[in-house]
This record gives C-alpha cells, sequence and structure tokens, in this order.
C-alpha cells in the first residue's frame, strides 16, 4: 500500500512537471553582446508535424552523400545540413558559407519550400533535445530569412535525438547528429 501512494505520488509529480513546463520559457546559456541571457519562448504548436513512417533521406552509406563534404549531396538540387556544436544553437561560422550556398539555391529555385529539421546527439533528456533541435531549426530559418528567403518558404521542426544520422557512441557520430538538416518539398 505505502509503495502505491509513493508511485502514485511521483507520477503525479512528474505529470504535472511536464505539462506544467509546456510553454515556459527557456533560457540559453549564451547572451547577447551585454552579456545578459536570452530569453526565448517555445511554441510547440508552431513546429510542423512531420509523419514518423517518412523514410529518412540520407540513410547512412547511401550514394547522395560526398564523403568528401558531410551534409552536401551531388544532386544539383540537394541542400547542405549544417552542424552545431555541443549544447548550441547558434550557427557556426564554417556554417555560414553553406547556408549561403543554400539560400543561393532557394532563391533561384522559384516557390519551393524547405523544411527545416532540427537534429541533436542522444545526450540530453528526449524533451531538452526536442526544444534544443527546434532552437537549431529556428536559428537556421532565421539566417536564411535574414539572407532574404522569405519565411513562406520555409518551416521547421525538430526531432531531437529521435533520427540519428550516425548511431555509434563517439564524438565524431555525436556532431554529425547535431544538425539542420533540409527537405525540399
Amino acid at each position: 500500500m505505502n509503495r502505491k501512494v509513493i508511485s502514485l505520488c511521483l507520477s503525479l509529480g512528474i505529470m504535472f512537471l511536464v505539462v506544467g513546463c509546456a510553454g515556459k520559457n527557456v533560457s540559453s546559456s549564451s547572451g547577447d553582446q551585454s552579456g545578459k541571457a536570452k530569453t526565448e519562448t517555445v511554441q510547440p504548436d508552431a513546429i510542423k508535424t512531420v509523419p514518423m513512417e517518412r523514410s529518412f533521406d540520407r540513410p547512412s552509406g547511401s550514394a547522395s552523400t560526398l564523403a568528401t563534404e558531410p551534409g552536401v549531396a551531388p544532386d544539383t538540387n540537394a541542400l547542405a545540413d549544417i552542424f552545431f556544436d555541443y549544447d548550441r544553437f547558434h550557427i557556426r561560422k564554417d556554417a555560414m558559407p553553406l547556408l549561403d550556398g543554400n539560400a543561393r539555391w532557394l532563391r533561384g529555385s522559384g516557390s519551393k519550400s524547405v523544411l527545416i529539421e532540427g537534429h541533436c546527439d542522444e545526450r540530453g533528456t528526449v524533451a531538452y533535445n526536442l526544444v534544443l533541435g527546434e532552437k537549431r531549426a529556428r536559428a537556421t530559418k532565421q539566417f536564411l530569412q535574414d539572407l532574404g528567403i522569405p519565411a513562406s518558404q520555409l518551416q521547421i521542426t525538430s526531432y531531437g535525438e529521435a533520427r540519428p544520422f550516425c548511431k555509434q557512441q563517439n564524438e565524431d557520430c555525436y556532431q554529425q547528429n547535431r544538425r539542420a538538416h533540409f527537405v525540399v518539398k
């Protein structure tokens, strides 16, 4: 009886924690130039959902990846993935030229839309990684918008750690999973 009460209380506590955290402000550990932390509101309903049965666009070992440059497919219509540092969602300097190229392709593609998928490595909780994946997708979308791509062409979603590109447990593999992946619609 005592174990049932404790188990019930623990379950209710976790449920209230999960429900109570939905839509809360999420603070970044990095701030702007003034040193103050930025706060952004996570709005899960603004994320585009994609059916889970969709096949992964870039399976490991597929012919669509180049050995010389990860994230770039030989197809001229493909867009380059960008990668992120551990526990970060800011666009890295090495990603900026790739996003410039993606923006050029989007400008030349007319009205094609793109789904930007935010991904994480397996470290961290499922909820944390979903939020981090969303922040990565939003940062990527904002960068492309700053380059003149209309928001109407860009949609985002977060898969967190659910769709790893690489499944080994080492830093090289984790780096490949911390990415924004582009799916042309």
